[in-house]
């Protein structure tokens, strides 16, 4: 297999793009609030489709149809436990934190519970998965770029982060929103036009539910409904329930759409937005359904590795990507859906399809690495240990601390620790059982204490990491229960439930803050009556 130079074309034209983004705003990201919250002046559709580009993530645009392709079509179900959260985080916390308008994650936590030092402790769980979600969107950014050069994964993973380094570092949040935004359209472009010609060749959606039975008899099996279910993981309700549950309240606490309301305009802009992502977030992922139905049956009929000697099978064809190209770690799978386009032939299908991955890709590795840049420059170092040098040159010290984080994240993506869903899963449930309890009902319940908050913090971040591990060396899979690897528990997701219950029993316990930081910072954060 050829580099294509239409691929390249399309490819170049992308990334011309997006430097031109960079270069244009580095004048409007020459001040603090420019930079960090691009002057909370960002319109509802810009700011809705920035969302669904940075929230959705790679996980969505490889990870997801690569699980469908791996566990079979009860999968989709988690798909939309995404698009059912969003609406959520316009009653949870869209309207109020605009409303409060802050300028990091953490200063919600540091004024709602009354010390510097709860920066530093929500800062430990949003750096363990900020960290993991700029180390996929790197690895996942390589995967496209090893798709349109046929470079080794490894140089492709050091020009994936040279790409979404240059653009941070130029334009900070008003770049990171532009492109970002321009990002979310080209991904639902690029997953509805796949859509239509992997629809196409099937002669309609009948066609292709044809074809993918004949190729996978039981792909399309739910629990219990025969004695042989799409994929072990699949074989228990808790499986298909747990991995909807897990994205399913993400959209209201984590980090890198939080700060995304920060951005816009008003509180009605706040809310909009969301409807926007839902919009542009819901068509992508009808999309990635059927692209991820169709991937398999493509792959094992129609790509040209097919007739290669030795290859019988899909994964056949992803392991000879995987030593044709050097990818390490276990993201053979998550190549698949580039591989289902492949099938196809079409070089301008593979531009699209390129463009909106790695659109995908770079959106959530700029979210993320301004979530990290702030938090780790003006909150830590800054807000908690007094230095004056975020203070007197913040744009300078963010782009210290984006520098780090991409060079650290890269080194990490040669060998990627899972596939990027499971990546992404785990940073998840790390995050929503540690700082959503703190964040959601310190704003919906007045008897949210600081001992609650700090203590659910550190107790919830080590348990997820310490089981998720723990399962995933032990049990070789992050999808059981670390005790009893008969339960299939995706990602540990229990652990949300717990870090609630956890959190309000410790509360009800401990001292309650003081009357007026419960008035400024819950209160009068919820909408009028």
């Amino acid at each position: 297999m050829e580099v294509n130079p239409i691929v390249i074309m399309g490819a170049l034209t992308y990334f011309a793009v997006l430097f031109w983004i960079g270069w244009s705003s580095r004048k409007a990201s020459s001040d603090a609030s420019e930079f960090y919250v691009a002057g909370r002046k960002i319109g509802p559709f810009v700011n809705g489709s920035a969302l669904a580009a940075t929230y959705f993530s790679p996980a969505s645009f490889l990870g997801l149809p690569a699980f469908i392709f791996i566990l079979g079509y009860p999968f989709w179900w988690a798909l939309v436990g995404i698009i059912g959260g969003m609406p959520i985080a316009t009653l949870l916390t869209a309207a109020p934190l605009r409303k409060y308008a802050p300028t990091s994650f953490t200063d919600y936590y540091a004024d709602r519970y009354e010390t510097k030092w709860m920066r530093l402790i929500a800062g430990i769980p949003t750096i363990i998965g900020g960290f993991a979600y700029v180390i996929l969107s790197i690895v996942s950014t390589a995967l496209f770029m090893m798709a349109i050069l046929r470079l080794d994964f490894a140089l492709s993973v050091v020009l994936a982060a040279v790409v979404v380094y240059a653009y941070i570092y130029l334009g900070g949040m008003v770049a990171t929103t532009i492109s970002t935004a321009f990002q979310g359209i080209m991904m639902t472009m690029a997953s509805l036009l796949a859509t239509a010609y992997v629809i196409s060749n099937y002669g309609g959606l009948n066609g292709l539910t044809d074809a993918v039975l004949a190729n996978s008899p039981h792909f399309f099996n739910m629990p219990y409904v025969t004695e042989t279910p799409s994929h072990k993981l699949m074989s228990m309700w808790t499986g298909v329930v747990g991995f909807f549950f897990t994205w399913h309240f993400g959209f209201s606490a984590m980090p890198y759409t939080v700060v995304r309301f920060f951005t816009t305009q008003d509180i009605n802009a706040a809310r909009r937005s969301v409807f926007w992502a839902v919009i542009l977030g819901g068509a992508m992922y009808a999309g990635l359904i059927i692209i991820g139905t169709g991937a398999r049956v493509l792959i094992e009929t129609m790509h040209p590795l097919m007739q290669t000697e030795g290859i019988s099978s899909a994964i056949d064809v992803l392991k000879h990507m995987k030593t044709a190209f050097g990818v390490a770690g276990a993201t053979v799978t998550d190549y698949s859906m580039i591989a289902a386009m492949e099938s196809l032939k079409s070089p301008f299908l593979l531009a699209i399809i390129t463009a909106g991955g790695l659109a995908m890709a770079m959106a959530t590795a700029a979210g993320w690495t301004m979530v990290l840049n702030v938090l780790l420059g003006r909150d830590l170092l800054g807000k908690v240990f007094g230095n004056k040098w975020p203070e007197e040159k913040p744009v300078q010290c963010a782009r210290v601390m984006t520098t780090i984080v991409i060079f650290v994240c890269m080194l990490f993506a040669f060998k990627p620790p899972a596939l990027v869903l499971d990546i992404s899963g785990a940073a998840f449930v790390v995050i929503l059982c540690s700082c959503g309890p703190p964040l959601i009902l310190g704003i919906w319940w007045t008897r949210a204490t600081t001992a609650a908050a700090a203590t659910n913090v550190l107790v919830m971040t080590f348990l997820s990491c310490f089981s998720w591990m723990y399962a995933n060396s032990v049990h070789k899979t992050a999808h059981v229960f670390f005790l009893d690897k008969t339960i299939v528990t995706p990602h540990q997701f229990y652990w949300v439930f717990v870090g609630f219950i956890f959190f309000i029993l410790v509360s009800l316990i401990t001292k309650p803050n003081s009357d007026k930081a419960i008035q400024k910072y819950s209160l009068d954060l919820r909408p009028e009556e």
